[in-house]
């Protein structure tokens, strides 16, 4: 009997040993950055392992990033769990953020507690740093070159300034272009997804590179299901060179458009939305099948960081100026003789300038359609046409 309930717990025994495992808890990957408040050198935050043992921490350069400005730390934490992070930090942190989120935190002595709620999915963003502007069918993404915050291809070098400069004209002339021809209407008409209209990054987030310096103009179909992209890569003069596309989920190879070479984008249904062309002087043609037909974008002098020329089909021509005030944090765009004035958080790039118009009062009637027709035997009465006087 003893012998053969040793038997029994050494087949139990080797049952244990050889069950699998249980796999540790999914996670999600984020990246926190830590905003100081003043200019210094050195991480701003370091987590101590023991407030979150099932954390990770990550160290990929496109993702973890110190700078005078701001801390970068890449984690991957549990899913949907409440966590509270302790990193070993000396005073001089102001805001820490995830995404363009200010997440609540406090000190204890040489502690930082920072406090994440539940997280399901990915969150990498946070070290962009842009501004969006969204309009009807379309969105403008600006990015802002900070000579401190330089990363990836750009570090160490001089800010391409004139180029960036470019770029920020050229966004928002094709804006301008987009909005004379009627073209993000049709886009948000015909639900044929978003364009895209975008500049390059100088700080590598989340590992984007984004060089050389370039621009974009592509549509986002529904769903994400494919995107044409093309890079029109701009000269250390500011002006268009060629454009190289492809389209993202096809693997099909990227095709290199010279000057002279239209670039037809399609919607998610086959159909040409617009055409895009270099001219041989390194300015851009926008052409539609809409009513407002053409536009012709040309820099105001030598190139586009001067300014950009809007020429399109049935309008008079616009210049577009564009500054981009780093220390007040403020963008300014002249069109013509409308002066707009964009506010954005220092630290993020999120847009402050208000993008919703009052609310109507709930008892305002709004006519939702209108009908005419005739009365049969409707006449002119005189108490209703005559003067009164």
């Amino acid at each position: 009997m003893m012998k053969r309930s040793l038997l029994l717990a050494g087949a139990l025994a080797a049952l244990t040993l050889a069950a699998p495992v249980q796999a540790d808890a999914p996670l999600v990957h984020l990246v926190l950055k830590f905003v100081k408040d003043k200019p210094t050198h050195g991480p701003a935050a370091v987590l101590d392992p023991a407030s979150c043992p099932a954390c990770v921490i990550g160290h990929d350069p496109g993702f973890e990033r110190d700078n005078a400005r701001e801390t970068l730390v890449e984690l991957r934490v549990p899913v949907l769990r409440s966590l509270e992070l302790a990193f070993d930090s000396q005073p001089g942190v102001r805001r820490v953020l995830l995404e363009t989120t200010d997440l609540p935190f406090h000190r204890e002595g040489n502690r930082l507690m920072v406090t994440l709620a539940p997280l399901r999915s990915n969150l990498i963003d946070t070290g962009e740093f842009s501004t969006h502007i969204v309009e009807p069918g379309m969105v403008l993404r600006f990015e802002h070159a900070d000579p401190a915050r330089l990363a990836g291809d750009y570090a160490g070098k001089p800010l391409p300034r004139i180029q960036r400069e470019a770029a920020n004209v050229l966004e928002f002339a094709e804006r301008e272009a987009i909005r004379e021809i009627g073209l993000g209407e049709h886009v948000a008409r015909e639900g044929l997804g978003v364009i895209e209209i975008m500049g390059f990054d100088t700080n590598e987030p989340h590992g984007h590179k984004d060089s050389p310096p370039h621009m974009h103009m592509h549509l986002r179909w529904p769903f994400n299901i494919g995107t044409q992209i093309g890079h029109y890569y701009i000269s250390p003069q500011g002006l268009l060179q060629h454009n190289q596309a492809g389209a993202t989920g096809f693997h099909l190879p990227a095709h290199d458009y010279t000057p002279g070479e239209p670039f037809t984008t399609i919607d998610n249904r086959g159909r040409p939305a617009y055409t895009q062309t270099i001219t041989p002087e390194g300015w851009l043609k926008l052409a539609t099948d809409l009513p407002g037909g053409t536009c012709l974008i040309r820099p105001v002098a030598q190139g586009f960081a001067s300014g950009a020329s809007v020429s399109c089909d049935g309008h008079a021509p616009q210049t577009v100026q564009v500054s981009d005030d780093l220390e007040h944090g403020v963008i300014k765009v002249t069109t013509g003789t409308v002066i707009e004035t964009f506010r954005y958080d220092r630290d993020d790039g999120l847009l402050l300038s208000p993008t919703e118009a009052p609310r109507m009062p709930d008892g305002t009637i709004v006519p939702t359609s209108r009908t005419e027709f005739p009365l049969v035997h409707a006449a002119a009465t005189p108490s209703l046409t005559a003067s009164s006087d």
